[in-house]
């Protein structure tokens, strides 16, 4: 059975390494940290990282749940076990459900949330998606193409949690596992496509210009289209307003 740990985000690995060490071995049959494959833009080039996918949490793997948590109990970096109390005090350790361990699973390969793909038309739509995203497509409730990543709401644990996924596009260099997954049994192209839902960018936001043409000068956003993929706002030129467009994946907001 699966079972969650609870502990102080950033000590996930100590906590692992706590377990692997002084776990009974009868009782313990290893622990994992679900992490995810990061896409992080920079200088306008994609650059892909590891990031926990559930910070906070440990994943063990264990029949025996009460001599896990006598194992860690005097831990301060352990903060407690998922589970219920019974009406007599004791505390019954409450494993992961058969739903949310068929959701890790078909998420996961060898611990890790590997990257999805996506393709988008040149009108801004998005007609295919690969990968851990394809399953949990209808579950996006944010999607920033720009920035590589879309941010899904899904029951997990009983109650709903907003999880990050990233991906990969044609624009971004290629990649031997991305291949795979384009010309893969699971690509399929959407119904109807998917609109991005939430481009980043939106009317009063302060940008600036990455390709350097106006000289790091700060802009107001004063409209957007997402079909298109421009931002509108206006530069004073000899005294009077003028309207400029900028393509989104030029811009950055400023905080």
């Amino acid at each position: 059975m699966w079972y969650v740990i609870q502990v102080k985000s950033g000590e996930e690995n100590n906590v692992k390494e706590i377990l692997d060490r002084l776990a009974p071995e009868e009782a313990y049959r290893g622990c994992f940290i679900p992490l995810f494959e990061d896409v992080r833009r920079s200088g306008g080039s994609c650059r892909i990282g590891f990031r926990k996918l559930f910070p906070g949490y440990v994943f063990v793997d264990s029949d025996d749940p009460d001599r896990i948590f006598e194992t860690i109990r005097g831990i301060s970096r352990f903060t407690r076990m998922l589970g219920c109390e019974e009406n007599d005090g004791r505390k019954f350790f409450e494993p992961i459900g058969s739903e949310d361990r068929a959701f890790i699973e078909s998420l996961f390969s060898d611990g890790v949330m590997h990257l999805s793909y996506i393709h988008r038309l040149k009108n801004g739509r998005i007609d295919r998606i690969a990968g851990p995203l394809y399953a949990y497509r209808d579950c996006i409730t944010k999607l920033e193409y720009r920035h590589r990543s879309a941010i899904v709401e899904a029951e997990m644990f009983g109650k709903k949690r907003r999880m990050k996924f990233s991906f990969w596009t044609d624009e971004d260099p290629k990649l031997p596992q991305i291949e795979k997954l384009k010309n893969g049994d699971f690509v399929a192209e959407m119904p109807n496509g998917i609109t991005e839902f939430d481009i980043g960018i939106h009317p009063g936001d302060r940008i600036k210009d990455d390709t350097d043409v106006y000289e790091g000068k700060i802009f107001v956003v004063e409209g957007v289209d997402p079909g298109r993929r421009i931002v509108w706002s206006s530069v004073e030129i000899l005294g009077s307003k003028a309207k400029i467009e900028l393509s989104l994946d030029d811009v950055s907001r400023v905080e």
